[in-house]
């Protein structure tokens, strides 16, 4: 039995994601041979279809092992995946050293430098930190964002000249990139944005076949990959992966959905 929790995936018995969770449910999922889930489901609901079926798409084993923009530092440390130096920091109290068990402040890039916090996409959240007056602002968000419950950030190498970043997006087997661009710090769509999908294609073949060996290694098979190239290299830096990322530069929902589709098919003639 095909089990979708995605709407857009005909099966052969839908649930909606969001229905309550019983022992019924937990039988549906055992009776099924696969299972379909939508890029916005939750961590339990994930962790109870793996343990309970034998297939299950997509893969977000370690998108809920190591989440956010610090999981995303630790799966590239751990893979071996080239990115700008960072610093991962759990807390803002490890940047300011105010813990008793600190000896010393902990070492932090020279300006300019990017801060990201953990949570967040389209942009929010990142800062370009010139200097002490835009971290002290920086700070302060993010003594806002723990009193809402949102811990962590990284400090992130500022590459200079970076009018575009390299968007990679993994559906099941397929891969398609494009180039975002502005003339400013931040590419994202919704900042602004365009998109290019033709320039450099021997650029975009090369940050093809890195996120394919990425995901080779790590089984993460539906999500978008940020990457760059610094001036004048031929071998692309990740920035970070999203789990759920736009659509326009894909050609829009429909494009999306129709690739989603054929992964789904895909997997179940394996």
């Amino acid at each position: 039995m095909l089990l979708s929790f995605n709407p857009v995936i005909d099966g052969d018995r839908y649930i909606w994601a969001l229905t309550p969770w019983d022992t019924e449910l937990l039988s549906a999922i055992r009776e099924a041979h696969t299972i379909v889930l939508p890029q916005t489901v939750s961590r339990e609901l994930y962790r109870l279809c793996r343990e309970n079926c034998p297939r299950v798409f997509p893969n977000y084993d370690l998108r809920f092992s190591w989440e956010g923009k610090i999981g995303d530092a630790l799966l590239f440390w751990t893979f071996g995946a080239p990115h700008p130096k960072t610093i991962a920091f759990p807390r803002l109290e490890c940047l300011l050293a105010e813990h008793p068990d600190m000896a010393k402040k902990p070492a932090i890039l020279d300006f300019p430098y990017v801060i990201k916090a953990a949570t967040g996409g389209e942009g929010r959240g990142v800062k370009l930190i010139h200097g002490q007056e835009d971290l002290n602002r920086t700070i302060t968000a993010l003594k806002q964002y723990e009193l809402e419950g949102k811990f962590g950030f990284v400090m992130q190498e500022y590459l200079p000249g970076q009018q575009r970043d390299l968007r990679v997006v993994v559906i099941g087997e397929q891969i398609t990139s494009y180039w975002r661009y502005q003339d400013s710090f931040l590419h994202n769509i919704a900042q602004g944005g365009k998109i290019d999908p033709d320039s450099d294609p021997h650029l975009q073949q090369k940050g093809q076949e890195v996120v394919r060996d990425l995901c080779t290694r790590t089984g993460i098979n539906l999500a978008g990959f940020d990457l760059i190239f610094p001036e004048a290299a031929e071998e692309p830096l990740f920035l970070e992966i999203n789990y759920t990322f736009g659509r326009r530069g894909l050609g829009g929902s429909e494009a999306f959905y129709t690739a989603l589709t054929l992964a789904v098919q895909n997997l179940l003639q394996k």
